[in-house]
């Protein structure tokens, strides 16, 4: 039974985000600050401070058809913003993001729509 405990802890700490944690500031006001990534592409960035302002911003990544990724974002502000990247069956790379923009980077390295 112990084996397979500290097995189960040994994968619980592998598979956990490492969170990271710090205030600054002097005497009464200070602000804090923490943020945790996955492997995966998920995570966290929350900020607070003495006065109760809060904000904060979640990142998730999810793979799609077999080559491609797409990551969102949204905050505490109600804005958000997502990015997919994908090679095609050419070996050329895309990207198209939630404003719109669109670029190519072809095989041989030329950039189509990549202001």
């Amino acid at each position: 039974m112990k084996p397979l405990l500290l097995g189960i802890g040994l994968l619980s700490a592998v598979c956990a985000p490492v969170v990271l944690a710090e205030c600054f500031g002097e005497g009464e006001y200070r602000v804090c600050s923490e943020s945790a990534m996955d492997d995966d592409g998920n995570g966290y960035v929350r900020s607070w401070d003495a006065e109760g302002n809060e904000y904060h911003v979640d990142v998730n990544s999810r793979s799609f058809g077999g080559n491609g990724t797409e990551t969102t974002s949204s905050d505490s502000d109600g804005n958000s913003y997502s990015i997919r990247t994908w090679i095609d069956s050419n070996g050329d790379a895309h990207t198209r993001d939630s404003e719109g923009n669109e670029c190519i980077i072809t095989q041989e390295g030329q950039e189509i729509g990549c202001d």
